[in-house]
């Protein structure tokens, strides 16, 4: 019986560490200063995802995607509760955007190449939902959009 290699051990870590922190905010709730906490962990993630992948390092792509898919997943429970439907689809369509460039990065054959571009594609969909319920605040950070959910 063949064995996981060391890079299916250390996705699957990372994945379930993303999965374990997003279940204890859905029990909670979120509020809007939690949001803004978690969505600040995706940026960097981001960043190193995309140096990862340039490198190409799918291992460490894997697992700062771990992080961003995280937040993704910690995010839509708040989407859900302010009935934001144009979110909670945008929330959906970035976590299957992910789910594609994992696939690219940890199958049998890495495409780099095609996971750069997939990249780029994610960056859209992130943007979609910034358009419409983030803005810079006065020290140039992502904050919700006042007033974007009512209330």
């Amino acid at each position: 019986m063949r064995r996981p290699t060391l890079r299916v051990k250390f996705y699957a870590a990372a994945v379930l560490m993303a999965f374990a922190g997003s279940l204890a905010v859905a029990q909670k709730g979120m509020t809007e200063e939690e949001l803004d906490k978690a969505m600040k962990r995706a940026q960097p993630a981001m960043g190193a995802a995309n140096k990862a992948i340039q490198a190409s390092n799918a291992e460490e792509a894997a697992r700062q995607l771990a992080i961003v898919k995280g937040v993704i997943v910690d995010t839509q429970e708040f989407w859900v509760v302010h009935k934001k439907e144009d979110a909670i689809k945008a929330n959906k369509e970035t976590i299957a955007k992910i789910d594609e460039i994992e696939k690219l990065l940890t199958g049998p054959s890495p495409n780099p190449t095609a996971a750069q571009a997939a990249l780029k594609e994610l960056g859209a969909s992130c943007r979609t939902c910034h358009e419409v319920y983030r803005v810079r605040d006065a020290d140039n950070n992502w904050v919700l959009k006042p007033g974007s959910i009512g209330g």
